[in-house]
C-alpha cells in the first residue's frame, strides 16, 4: 500500500511539475494528456491487480503441455490400430512426446499386452521401422 501511495503521489507531483514548466501550445497539451493517462494508470493499478492474470510464459507452457498430451493420446490410439493391423495383436500403447526446440518430438513408446517372446521382438522391430525410440514392451497386468 505504501508503494502504491508513493507511486500515485510521484506521478501526480510529476504531472504538476511538467504542466508548470512546459511551454504554452500543442506541446503543453500533449504533455498534460500523457501525464493524465499515466495518473489514471497508476490510480487504477490496484483494480487490475485483482484479476491476477497469468503471464504469457505460464500460458504458453500450459498450452504446450495440453498440446503434447493431446498429441500423445492421438498417436497412442493410432499406434494401437497400426500394430493390430500389421501384427494382428491387441495392445495398449502410450506414446510419450515432448516440446523441444520449438517442435513436438516423440520421446518414447510403451506397449502393453499379452505377448510371447516372438511377438515382443516383432513389435520392437516394427516400432523401430516406424522410427520410434526408447521402446518398452511390457506384459499387461490383469
Amino acid at each position: 500500500m505504501k508503494t502504491y501511495l508513493l507511486a500515485a503521489f510521484g506521478v501526480i507531483f510529476l504531472t504538476l511539475l511538467l504542466s508548470f514548466i512546459s511551454p504554452e501550445g500543442k506541446l503543453k497539451k500533449t504533455v498534460n494528456f500523457v501525464m493524465r493517462v499515466a495518473c489514471i494508470c497508476v490510480l487504477i493499478s490496484p483494480v487490475t491487480d485483482l484479476f491476477d492474470l497469468p503471464s504469457s510464459a505460464e500460458t504458453m507452457q500450459s498450452d504446450y503441455e495440453y498440446i503434447c498430451r493431446e498429441y500423445s493420446n492421438s498417436q497412442s490410439i493410432a499406434l494401437e490400430e497400426l500394430i493390430y493391423e500389421e501384427l494382428g495383436t491387441d495392445c495398449d500403447c502410450e506414446v510419450s512426446v515432448i516440446f523441444e526446440n520449438e517442435s513436438i518430438k516423440e520421446n518414447g513408446v510403451i506397449v502393453r499386452g499379452q505377448f510371447d517372446d516372438k511377438m515382443r521382438e516383432n513389435i520392437v522391430a516394427y516400432l523401430r521401422e516406424l522410427g520410434y525410440i526408447n521402446i518398452t514392451v511390457n506384459e499387461k497386468g490383469d
